[in-house]
């Protein structure tokens, strides 16, 4: 079967300016600092660039100090220099709409992803006979927010704890904080 040649056309990019302006567009429009990998992750999803291609365009737009190295959650990341919002003020129409939507899809869905990946953990523990504990965990990026084992006796009684959690994990987070901070102010607690 013969490959219709024009399959994939919007898509693909082979010139090297292109390439970078599309890079630049990726880390603007994720509006985070990300990592080499993740830049990579996008062009080569949303768009049908040469790998080798992309990797020079990279190096070039770090040289040219359109990007610049930070250091966020322990991890080196790319993030746009003054020059590089510049550049792409200049000349963002220059990249294909077709592209741009490919990349703001493929970066939209793969940070939803990511954020509901790492979010929150439920999970339905037996400790005997009959008896269950329902443990917890919430996270906002790195940082954990709770982490607890909950004593849910009966496997009904879990299955609703971890349905209740699961349905407003940041709702279950608040009211524990909540209740956690009614205390009465004039006691001292010389522990903290």
């Amino acid at each position: 079967v013969k490959k219709n040649i024009w399959d994939n056309v919007y898509y693909r990019l082979n010139d090297e300016t292109e390439i970078k302006l599309s890079v630049l567009f990726c880390i603007r429009y994720a509006d985070i600092p990300i990592t080499d990998i993740e830049v990579k992750h996008f062009m080569l999803t949303a768009t049908s660039v040469n790998f080798m291609d992309l990797c020079s365009a990279i190096d070039a737009v770090v040289s040219d100090n359109y990007i610049k190295k930070v250091w966020r959650d322990e991890v080196e990341k790319f993030d746009l220099t003054q020059q590089g919002n510049e550049l792409l003020d200049m000349f963002e129409d220059k990249i294909m709409a077709s592209v741009r939507a490919s990349l703001k899809n493929t970066i939209d869905e793969y940070f939803r992803r990511e954020r509901e990946k790492a979010q929150y953990r439920c999970e339905i523990i037996p400790v005997g006979k009959d008896a269950y504990h329902v443990d917890i965990e919430l996270k906002e990026g790195k940082n954990t927010l709770i982490t607890m084992s909950v004593f849910a006796g009966s496997r009904e009684t879990a299955i609703r704890l971890r349905r209740g959690f699961k349905a407003d994990p940041m709702g279950v987070y608040s009211d524990i904080v909540s209740m956690l901070s009614k205390t009465d102010d004039s006691e001292d607690d010389e522990n903290v």
